[in-house]
């Protein structure tokens, strides 16, 4: 967990702006190896909470326009900014509150399928959903996703190489601009499209997405799923959290509950 060319990414915004200290603790707390550079991009970088958990948590801020603080285009800024410097990156949402260890081993192992198979782009590091198809993968845990998974892409937690996530972000941003233009679409029109009918995860960013993966001859993996019919195995992965805290801006009853029981503040 010490390598220096991998970033883990999180976006957050001044609505959610509450939950960082929370997101953050529970990364050190059970992450205490961790090395990765860990950057918060946002619009609002002097805020008293960015600075907060840049302070406690050792957060490297970093500010985007506010002409991209969209959904899609912040996390494109981002990585515009951070691809020269870091060959992976893992970006997170500010609610996927890790609840146990990351599992390092699986993380060395991940790297060495990475090194050795260069055509494999990213690895999906949360069974939600998992990897469909019925043939064992060569790397044991993983399986790839195929044209026959629902969803190639989902925003879930996913171990990319920076390059390509990068490309893929300037694929799926141009997709929204085309069906929903910033100089005549409104801002709440532009919002719905990529949040409310989220353009990325729906057919349309499905399909686009798996074009893209095609054009680029790449591929892409998914970690195995326990079993399907249990809950809780979403936690059996590297990267163990629930998805996800916040749904539709409300703060889910048991984030509040683990943040009780870790005794954190929220």
């Amino acid at each position: 967990m010490d390598r220096t060319d991998v970033v883990l990414l999180v976006n957050s915004t001044p609505k959610y702006y509450y939950i960082l200290p929370f997101f953050f603790a529970m990364l050190r707390r059970y992450a205490p190896t961790l090395q990765w550079k860990v950057v918060l991009a946002t619009e609002f970088p002097n805020d008293s909470m960015c600075v907060r958990v840049k302070k406690d948590y050792d957060v490297e801020l970093l500010e985007i326009p506010q002409e991209s603080a969209g959904f899609l285009d912040s996390r494109l800024a981002a990585l515009k900014r951070l691809a020269p410097s870091y060959n992976y990156c893992l970006p997170l949402q500010d609610d996927f509150i890790l609840e146990m260890p990351m599992d390092a081993a699986a993380f060395e192992k991940l790297f060495n399928i990475f090194a050795n198979n260069p055509p494999i782009m990213s690895a999906r590091l949360m069974p939600c959903p998992p990897p469909q198809t019925p043939d064992l993968s060569e790397f044991p845990g993983w399986k790839y996703i195929t044209l026959h998974d629902e969803y190639k892409f989902v925003f879930q937690a996913t171990l990319w190489r920076t390059d390509a996530c990068l490309k893929w972000y300037e694929r799926i941003c141009a997709v929204l601009e085309k069906l929903a233009p910033k100089a005549t679409t409104s801002p709440s029109q532009r919002n719905f499209k990529e949040i409310r009918e989220n353009i990325a995860e729906n057919s349309v960013g499905q399909a686009e997405f798996w074009r893209w993966s095609l054009e680029m001859g790449s591929k892409h993996i998914g970690w195995i799923r326990a079993g399907p019919d249990r809950p809780n195995a979403v936690y059996i992965s590297p990267f163990p959290y629930r998805p996800t805290a916040i749904v539709r801006g409300h703060l889910e009853d048991w984030a509040i509950e683990l943040a009780k029981r870790e005794r954190l503040p929220l």
